[in-house]
């Protein structure tokens, strides 16, 4: 198959499972009053990052060079919080422009949560990242795992539910419905795995003609086509007005990529970073940290979200 055929059917697949992805997930929590906060920052957060989740475990197990982890590890970070947030604040603009919104704000109850928690992770990241000391990996390793922990703990007690999903599985039998419901998820998540496999096997070819090397493949590449699940699903939100699911989707996943594969990273990697490197995880604090300050003094718009986006290439343009 050529890459441009392999570029094509992978996309396809993404596009599909997210749409069934959405409307599965939305179905589920409605049905059994899932607050909004915790399907979109925990469930549909935590599967769509599967398979950037994986490419780190994957190299490190199969005992790639450690670029290879590393930058699969700091790219998503870095990815969600510039580029996926743009996509985001237009995909905002684009349904203000369609007559789907009264105004290009976003509407979300738990964004401070979100926000607050990734800071913390990453301020400790980006500390514990200053030093070669292991025990110090190690201990900031399990800080992250429980910091993991607290946070989907507070995620269960956001308020709102979710709305009426846009396609209903109620049957005569809710068991029935519950299987289907648990089919399609399952193979929505299928989908956007084999979709996000297919396209990060074609960008990391096309990155061996190129000669790029590994840190800056996985870092920059990789995410770009394993982040597609994120930002697909949340553009379909948006453009529904489920703006809790949809910044959710990726907010929450900044949290998970920022505890769980780093603390994977401290614990099997030496964790070395140097200049460039440290520029990646700064970048994700810097965006956050502007988001985060904007939203308390003037609610998130889709301009400020979009503004973002361009900090995306610094770690690689000013190191």
């Amino acid at each position: 198959m050529t890459l441009i055929a392999q570029i094509a059917a992978s996309f396809g697949a993404l596009l599909l499972g997210a749409w069934l992805f959405t409307n599965t997930v939305e179905w589920i929590s409605y049905r059994f009053k899932l607050p909004s906060g915790f399907t979109g920052s925990f469930i549909a957060a935590v599967a769509t990052a599967l398979p950037e989740t994986l490419v780190p475990i994957v190299a490190i197990i199969a005992g790639y060079r450690e670029g290879v982890a590393v930058g699969a590890i700091l790219g998503a970070p870095l990815m969600l919080s510039t580029v996926a947030m743009g996509i985001g604040g237009l995909s905002v603009l684009a349904a203000y422009l369609m007559g789907r919104r009264r105004r290009p704000v976003i509407k979300t109850s738990h964004f401070s949560l979100d926000a607050r928690h990734f800071l913390v992770a990453y301020s400790l990241v980006l500390a514990v990242s200053l030093t070669d000391f292991k025990p110090a990996h190690f201990a900031v390793a399990a800080v992250l795992f429980l910091l993991y922990l607290v946070y989907v703990r507070r995620l269960l007690r956001t308020g709102d539910v979710v709305e009426q999903p846009s396609i209903e599985l109620e049957m005569a039998h809710p068991v029935l419905a519950g299987l289907l419901a648990a089919v399609f998820l399952v193979g929505s998540v299928a989908l956007l795995v084999a979709g996000a496999h297919g396209f990060a096997d074609a960008v990391e070819r096309l990155a061996e003609r190129l000669g790029a090397d590994p840190f800056t493949v996985s870092c920059l590449l990789a995410p770009i086509a394993t982040e597609l699940p994120e930002k697909l699903n949340s553009v379909i939100w948006y453009l529904k007005g489920r703006d809790d699911l949809a910044l959710g989707n990726v907010t929450g996943a900044m949290v998970f990529q920022a505890t769980f594969p780093v603390a994977v990273g401290l614990l099997f990697t030496s964790w070395r970073l140097g200049s460039r490197e440290l520029a990646t995880v700064t970048v994700p604090l810097a965006a956050m940290v502007l988001l985060y300050l904007y939203s308390r003094r003037n609610g998130l718009d889709w301009k400020v979200m979009s503004a973002v986006a361009v900090l995306y290439p610094v770690p690689f343009v000013l190191t």
